[in-house]
């Protein structure tokens, strides 16, 4: 009797033993966090922040769950989650709402200790609000084998850069020599007519004595951009009605295209049926490029904000981002990164020409980008877009140049101007 009670009690221990280790193994899986990245971006950028998250999560064990949103939701999207109290973790994003403001984590200690690049990271109440994770600039891509047939020259450094007049006479030769239908598109983009107003000594919409003003130079150079829709040098399709640019340079037929450093990737890859290269941009009194890119922003209330600040910081740590960049072609945000691209030297080139467009590009552009992401945050209303919008009725004859100057000055004041 007693043996038997003996044997009784050790299988009730052992059915004891192995309840609780299933209570436990149940209640790891439970606790167990996943963190949900918000990210939107083609098959090359978004495609590389998959990949970082998943190495992490191998890494570590916790699951990055890396949430695809179209561009033209991302706002609203978060927006929305951040006034139901059910924010995303973190998110990569080039938009932002003032109501996020007091959902934002302050990302203060990862500018510092990763050495991310303050001049473009987003300030607000004495906070890092959001810091740049890639950093974009405009360029300027030619079909090396019509300039070639044509027998015309392109810049080849800095030291030999074109005025906007030789560019334009460089166009009309290859397209009156070869086949090219069209001598440049330019993407429909404000951010990308911005850079070319620069390029004539724009700078820019800017707030004087309590409203919005711009120089004389803006005018000019929207005088020249409206000569050069002539369906000749470029199609006015494409900013009058939106026709895809890049597939129309893409398809040989386009001798130049006025776009960014975010194709270089995409062109290596997929055009086979001609040789591009980058070349300087032309400029009329001053060089410049145009800045641009996405940020990486933290929400408070997601529950996980142990768990994303420790992805973040292993983000920016010095090779982690290096291959991140590599990867989505970035141009590095993390000051030393020394980032391989992987790519030919068609592509090897194309980044040299922008890091040295970059060094040589107007304050403007750098003053202007800061200033208009942090608005975003900060203002109650948003005036994006709008000299893109103005431009469009003015090519389609709408409006005067004058009356889109005038119209894009009075959105900014209302806008803007507390």
């Amino acid at each position: 009797m007693r043996k038997w009670k003996v044997s009784l009690l050790v299988v009730v221990s052992f059915v004891l033993l192995f309840m609780t280790a299933c209570s436990n193994s149940e209640k790891s899986s439970s606790d167990k966090k996943k963190l949900q990245f918000f990210v939107s971006g083609d098959n090359v950028e978004g495609a590389a922040l998959a990949t970082m998250s998943k190495k992490y999560t191998e890494e570590t064990g916790v699951e990055i769950e890396v949430v695809d949103v179209p561009f033209s939701d991302m706002a609203t999207r978060i927006t929305n989650m951040v006034q139901a109290g059910n924010p995303p973790a973190l998110a990569r994003t080039a938009e932002f709402n003032p109501i996020w403001s007091d959902s934002l984590a302050d990302l203060s200690s990862t500018l510092k200790d990763k050495n991310v690049r303050e001049d473009l990271a987003i300030k607000d109440d004495g906070k890092i609000k959001a810091i740049p994770i890639d950093f974009t600039a405009v360029g300027l891509f030619i079909n090396k084998d019509l300039f070639d047939k044509a027998g015309v020259k392109y810049p080849t450094s800095g030291d030999d850069v074109w005025t906007w007049d030789e560019f334009v006479s460089a166009l009309k030769t290859v397209t009156e020599k070869t086949d090219a239908k069209y001598g440049m598109v330019m993407d429909q983009s404000e951010h990308r007519l911005s850079t070319l107003l620069y390029q004539f000594g724009s700078k820019g919409f800017y707030e004087e004595n309590g409203k919005y003003t711009t120089n004389p130079e803006t005018k000019k150079g929207l005088e020249y951009f409206v000569k050069l829709n002539d369906d000749k040098i470029m199609p006015k399709a494409v900013w009058a009605a939106g026709e895809d640019p890049s597939s129309m340079f893409k398809s040989g037929q386009v001798a130049a295209y006025y776009s960014g450093v975010w194709q270089v990737k995409d062109f290596e890859k997929n055009i086979k049926n001609f040789e591009w290269a980058s070349v300087q941009m032309p400029y009329e009194t001053v060089r410049s490029t145009n800045f641009g890119g996405n940020y990486m922003v933290k929400f408070e209330g997601s529950g996980v904000e142990k768990e994303t600040q420790k992805f973040i910081d292993w983000l920016y740590t010095k090779e982690n981002y290096e291959e991140l960049a590599g990867l989505g072609g970035y141009l590095p945000v993390v000051q030393d990164a020394e980032v391989d691209y992987g790519v030919g030297d068609a592509g090897t080139h194309a980044y040299e020409v922008y890091n040295e467009e970059i060094n040589s590009t107007a304050k403007v552009a750098a003053k202007s980008k800061s200033e208009r992401d942090t608005m975003q945050l900060t203002s109650e209303k948003i005036a994006n877009n709008v000299l893109r919008d103005n431009m469009i009725k003015t090519l389609n004859g709408e409006q005067s140049i004058d009356d889109t100057i005038k119209t894009v000055e009075q959105k900014y004041t209302d806008a803007y101007v507390k």
